[in-house]
C-alpha cells in the first residue's frame, strides 16, 4: 500500500476524474459514474488511463480502483 494513498472503505474505490478524486462503489459502471456527475454518457468523450473510449464502449466499462479519467462534454454549435 502506498503511504500517500488513503485506504478505501470496504466496497469502495477511488477514481480520479479531470484531476479531482472521487469515491465510488465497487463495481460501478463508467456510464453510472458519468451520470452521477450530472452528464449524459452519450454526450461525452472519455479517456480512461490514457486510452480513448468510443461512446459505444462507455456502457461496457466497469471502473477499477485507481482509474484515471478525462471526461469532456460534447458541445455542438457554430
Amino acid at each position: 500500500m502506498s503511504p500517500d494513498k488513503p485506504m478505501n472503505a470496504p466496497g469502495r474505490i477511488t477514481v480520479r476524474a479531470n484531476g479531482a478524486e472521487y469515491g465510488a462503489a465497487f463495481g460501478v459502471s463508467l456510464a453510472d459514474f458519468i451520470r452521477e456527475r450530472g452528464l449524459n454518457p452519450s454526450r461525452v468523450v472519455v479517456e480512461r488511463n490514457g486510452e480513448a473510449l468510443s461512446p459505444g464502449e462507455i456502457k461496457g466499462v466497469t471502473l477499477s480502483d485507481g482509474d484515471r479519467l478525462e471526461i469532456v462534454k460534447i458541445v455542438a454549435g457554430g
